[in-house]
């Protein structure tokens, strides 16, 4: 079992309880079944609001990442938010598995294996997606509530206003209401997964759970998401210096033999296929922060994809397209030690709240495995009568025997 300080130092694990390769193949594997299902969705709800598939293609490539016009008809917003929702369950449930992995590594088992977890977050996975989703539904409801009252005071003269100022302290108390279950609702979405993870909660605790760490625990759960974003941009920064660093070595050692002019055409055609958008509603700070180490990197083709140029051969349009998705695969790899590192350190965070707030060790904690029911043992009636049967079915076989010989004769 790990010995924990129980304290922010726990916290700065997390970068080596994320550089698992356990882990980040399962957050691979997820992030591939999220894109599938999205990407999809995501095109065919541009395609169903008249975008044409060019124009997505130019703003876009494969990854359209959000929608660009608010004025969308009802029908392409379905589509998209169905596509959303997609994604986010299955980052959830990755979220559980790699949890359940990270915990279990905590407590000493360095071997457990990615089929148990995949069983696990399959098994107890609903819980993390149900809880921040009854949040919501119970926000919903008192929304609707307000947009009643909103309705009684407009179409009601007199009453209507007399109710509205009668109503309006209970309203703003349920204003308040509504932003604490957001707050809840955010707890929920960012640590549910290493709660379910951690203790194998169903909805009901995996809410109490997130209620409890922002009533009880809210500063230190806030000084601890800094810190373990910190731990997670440093990660990621390091891995992806390496990876580009590895492409420019492989590009540098293929060059020894293949023709400069052959294998920039194959190379720059496969960056055409790649390309990173950064959402308008991030702050300029962070665009310009991204913009400025992709660059350093020495990757700008991933913001700026250049021009397709005219492939060699047919062979080379192949190849320049595979290694577009290869490049994928990588911009993939390095994201997934970013969600490692995320619900890996979440686990750690959740295990050190437990013990501030409830004074109770989960890593002390022994999985009570099911006890089969005994047997119980048949009284003596019933031994009587098996007897009888089978003295009854020896006897009909032996009368069977006797009249074989008779009816051959």
């Amino acid at each position: 079992m790990t010995n924990l300080h129980f304290n922010y130092k726990d916290v700065f694990r997390a970068g080596r309880l994320g550089f698992s390769a356990k882990k980040m193949w399962i957050v691979f594997l997820g992030f591939l079944a999220g894109y599938i299902g999205y990407d999809i969705l995501s095109y065919l709800a541009y395609i169903a609001a008249g975008i044409e598939i060019g124009e997505i293609w130019q703003i876009f490539r494969l990854m359209p990442m959000f929608p660009v016009d608010a004025l969308w008809p009802w029908f392409s917003w379905v589509i998209w938010i169905i596509g959303a929702l997609w994604w986010v369950c299955v980052s959830l449930l990755v979220g559980v598995a790699v949890s359940k992995i990270t915990y279990e590594q905590l407590k000493g088992d360095e071997f457990y294996e990615i089929k148990d977890a995949l069983k696990f977050a399959m098994k107890t996975g609903k819980s993390a997606i149900l809880a921040p989703f009854v949040l919501i539904l119970f926000i919903l409801s008192l929304v609707v509530m307000g947009l009643i009252l909103a309705l009684i005071t407009h179409w009601i003269p007199y009453f209507g206003t007399i109710f509205f100022a009668v109503m309006s302290i209970p309203a703003f108390a349920v204003c308040l209401f509504i932003l604490y279950l957001v707050l809840v609702t955010l707890v929920a979405l960012l640590i549910g997964p290493s709660i379910v993870g951690a203790t194998g909660n169903d909805t009901f605790d995996t809410l109490f759970e997130s209620f409890s760490v922002i009533n009880d625990q809210p500063w230190r759960f806030i000084t601890y998401q800094v810190l373990l974003q910190g731990v997670l941009i440093a990660g990621v920064v390091i891995l992806a210096f390496f990876s580009a660093k590895a492409i420019f070595l492989g590009r540098a050692i293929i060059g020894i033999v293949v023709p400069a002019d052959k294998l920039d055409n194959i190379l720059m055609n496969a960056a055409y296929y790649v390309k990173l958008v950064i959402p308008p509603f991030y702050p300029e700070a962070w665009q310009g922060w991204f913009r400025g180490f992709i660059d350093g990197i020495g990757m700008p083709n991933l913001l700026y994809p250049l021009e397709y140029m005219p492939a060699i051969n047919w062979a080379g349009a192949i190849s320049s397209f595979i290694l577009g998705i290869v490049y994928y695969f990588i911009v993939m790899f390095v994201s997934s030690l970013a969600c490692s590192i995320y619900w890996a350190g979440n686990t750690v965070i959740f295990t050190v709240l437990v013990k501030k707030k409830d004074e109770k060790n989960l890593l002390e904690i022994k999985e009570e495995p099911l006890e089969e029911k005994p047997e119980e043992p048949e009284s003596a009636e019933k031994t009587e009568e098996k007897k009888a049967k089978r003295g009854r079915k020896k006897e009909d076989e032996k009368e069977e025997e006797k009249a074989e010989p008779k009816e051959g004769a």
